[in-house]
C-alpha cells in the first residue's frame, strides 16, 4: 500500500510518529548514546568476549574438530549423566535449534546417543564409550587454555570476572520474569511460605 492510497487519520498517525522520532533522536544525542553504548553495554561487550575467548578455545578444540559449545555439551553430559536435552539446553543456556545444531555433528561421530525420554516426545543424551575417550583427551587442552587465559588475565581479575559471569545468567532470567532484584542486582530469592 503506497502512502497516498491511505486514510487521511493514517497519514496523520505517519506523521506524527515521524515527527517525534526525528524530534527525539537529535544528532548531537544519537552520537552521546551511540558512544556510551560503544563503551558500556553489557549485550555488546559479552558478545565480543564470547567470540573472542571462543576463538581462543576452539582454535585448541581444532585438532578434535570440537567447538566450544560441543565440548561444554559433552563436558554436562559427562556430569548429569543420561540428560533430556530440553534440560540440558536449559542448563547449557541454549535455545534448543542451537543445541540441536551442536549435538547433530557429536551423534554423527557417534560421541553421544540420543535416546527416547519418559515421555513419548522427550529425548535423551548419554555420552557413549567414543564420547567419553574424546573428552579424556580434549580435557586436559581445555586445562593447558584455561591455565593461559587465568595466567595472561591474572588471578585477581579473573576471581573478579567469575564472580561477576556468575550473576549474569540469574540476573538476566530474574529481569526476564519480573522477579525482583536485590539491590546488589542480585536476584532476590523469596522465602518459601509454608
Amino acid at each position: 500500500m503506497r502512502v497516498a492510497e491511505l486514510e487521511p487519520l493514517d497519514r496523520g498517525l505517519i506523521d506524527v510518529y515521524t515527527s517525534h522520532s526525528m524530534a527525539t533522536l537529535q544528532p548531537d544525542r544519537v552520537s552521546k548514546l551511540s558512544a556510551r553504548v560503544a563503551a558500556e553495554c553489557a549485550g555488546a561487550g559479552l558478545r565480543q568476549a564470547s567470540r573472542a575467548i571462543s576463538r581462543f578455545y576452539e582454535a585448541a578444540f581444532a585438532p578434535f574438530d570440537l567447538t566450544g559449545t560441543q565440548f561444554s555439551i559433552l563436558v554436562a553430559v559427562h556430569l548429569y549423566g543420561r540428560v533430556p536435552l530440553s534440560r540440558l539446553a536449559e542448563r547449557l543456556v541454549l535455545d534448543r535449534t542451537s543445541l540441536y545444531r551442536a549435538v547433530k555433528p557429536l551423534v554423527r561421530r557417534r560421541y553421544l546417543r540420543i535416546l527416547p525420554g519418559q515421555t513419548g516426545r522427550e529425548r535423551t543424551a548419554t555420552l557413549t564409550e567414543a564420547g567419553r575417550r574424546l573428552l579424556e583427551d580434549a580435557l586436559p587442552i581445555w586445562e593447558k587454555v584455561q591455565g593461559r587465559f587465568v595466567g595472561a588475565l591474572g588471578p585477581r581479575a579473573w576471581a573478579s570476572l567469575t564472580s561477576g559471569l556468575r550473576q549474569v545468567v540469574p540476573t538476566v532470567q530474574a529481569l526476564e520474569s519480573g522477579t525482583p532484584l536485590a539491590s546488589s542486582g542480585a536476584p532476590r530469592h523469596q522465602a518459601k511460605r509454608d
